[in-house]
C-alpha cells in the first residue's frame, strides 16, 4: 500500500446491505477501513420501519456473526453503526427495547430519558453495534418529505433537552451517538435523495442551533452534517461539503469530536459534481467520516483520496487529522467490553 492508503480507508463509512461481509468490504477492512453502517432498504427508510419479514427472520445471532466477521478483518477496534433513531427509523427493530414515543417525551425527566436510551444502547451493544446515527435534532416548521416522521413536535429548547438526555444515556452504555443533521433543516420542498434541493435563505438556522448546542455540551462524540445547501449558512455548498458550515460547528458551538458526512451520493450533495469530487470536497471541507454506498467502486475512491494526499501536503494533513479522529472514537467505543 502507498503511504496514505490506511488513512484513506480509515475515513470511509460504507453501507453494508446485508449480513454478509462481501469481497469488496473484506478488501476495504483489510486495508484500513474500520467503520461499517448496517443499512436498511430504501423502502424501509421511507416507511420509517423495518419490514415484517425482516422483523420475523432477523435474529441477534445474525448481527453478532456479522460483527465478529468484520472485527476479525480490522486491525484495531471497529465502529458498527445503525440508524437507530429514538423518534424515527429503528434499524434494530424488536431486537432492542422500545424507546418512549415522541409525544410522551414532553416534560419527561432527563434521568428517565437517559435510562431508556441506555437500555436501548445496552441491547445494541449485545448485538455488537456500537454507534447510533441518532438523535435527529432538526425542528420542522413546514413540509419536509425527507424528515417527516423522524423528528420531535417540540420547540428547539425541548428538542435539545431531550436530545442531550438521549445522548447521555446512549454513551453511558458504550454506544457512540451521532447527532444529526447539522445545522438543521426546518423546511424542504423535496427529498435530497431524489433531486437537488436547497434550504432557502428565508429560513435562518442560526437562531435555531439550540438542539446541537445542547448535545455538544452533553459531550456527544459525533455530529452528522446534512445533505443540502443551507443558504443562510453557505449559499454555495451543501452542508456535507461546506467548510463554512463545519466551521460554525467547530468554532461557534465548540465541537471537537467526529464530523460525519451524510450520504455523499445524493443529488443534493453531489450538486452537479462527480461522486469522487464530492467525496474529496467533503473531506477537504472538514468531514472526518464519509458515509458512502457500499460496493467495489470504493476501492478506487480510497485510491484517489490517497493519491491526492500524496500530491498535496495540506490535503494530506487534513486526511491524517480525519483518520486520527475516526480512530480515537473507535477506541472510545472499543474501550467498552463486548457484550456477546
Amino acid at each position: 500500500m502507498t503511504e496514505f492508503e490506511p488513512e484513506a480507508h480509515a475515513v470511509l463509512l460504507p453501507v453494508a446491505g446485508g449480513m454478509t461481509v462481501e469481497p469488496w468490504l473484506t478488501q476495504l477492512l483489510e486495508r484500513g477501513t474500520q467503520s461499517v453502517l448496517i443499512g436498511e432498504t430504501r423502502a424501509e427508510y421511507v416507511g420509517r420501519e423495518m419490514t415484517a419479514d425482516r422483523r420475523a427472520t432477523e435474529k441477534a445471532e445474525d448481527f453478532q456473526a456479522f460483527v465478529a466477521d468484520v472485527e476479525s478483518r480490522v486491525d484495531g477496534p471497529a465502529l458498527l453503526a445503525v440508524d437507530q433513531e429514538p423518534w424515527g427509523i429503528t434499524r434494530l427493530h424488536d431486537l432492542v427495547p422500545p424507546f418512549p414515543a415522541g409525544e410522551a417525551l414532553a416534560g419527561l425527566p432527563d434521568e428517565e430519558i437517559s435510562a431508556a436510551a441506555a437500555a436501548v444502547a445496552d441491547a445494541g451493544r449485545r448485538l455488537g453495534v456500537n454507534m447510533f446515527l441518532s438523535p435527529v435534532l432538526d425542528v420542522l416548521t413546514g413540509p419536509n418529505p425527507w424528515l417527516e416522521g423522524r423528528t420531535l413536535p417540540f420547540n428547539e429548547n425541548e428538542v435539545g433537552r431531550i436530545g442531550a438526555a438521549f445522548v447521555t444515556g446512549v454513551q453511558s452504555a458504550g454506544v457512540i451517538a451521532v447527532a444529526k443533521h447539522f445545522p438543521g433543516h426546518p423546511d424542504l420542498a423535496n427529498d435530497p435523495a431524489l433531486g437537488d434541493t436547497v434550504l432557502s435563505a428565508a429560513h435562518s438556522v442560526y437562531a435555531a442551533l439550540e438542539p446541537f448546542s445542547r448535545v455538544v455540551a452533553a459531550g456527544v462524540h459525533a455530529v452528522m452534517v446534512g445533505p443540502v445547501v443551507v443558504e443562510s449558512v453557505d449559499p454555495k455548498e451543501p452542508a456535507s461539503t461546506s467548510a463554512v458550515t463545519i466551521e460554525v460547528l467547530r468554532r461557534r458551538l465548540g465541537f471537537e469530536g467526529l464530523v460525519v458526512s451524510d450520504d455523499l451520493d445524493t443529488p443534493s450533495t453531489t450538486h452537479g459534481r462527480s461522486f469522487v469530487d464530492t467525496v474529496l470536497a467533503s473531506l477537504e471541507a472538514g468531514a472526518d467520516l464519509l458515509l458512502l454506498p457500499g460496493g467495489p467502486e470504493l476501492a478506487d475512491i480510497a485510491q484517489q483520496i490517497a493519491r491526492r494526499a500524496q500530491r498535496e501536503p495540506e490535503f494530506a494533513a487534513r486526511l491524517t487529522n480525519a483518520a486520527e479522529r475516526v480512530r480515537r472514537v473507535a477506541e472510545i467505543a472499543g474501550s467498552h467490553a463486548r457484550r456477546f
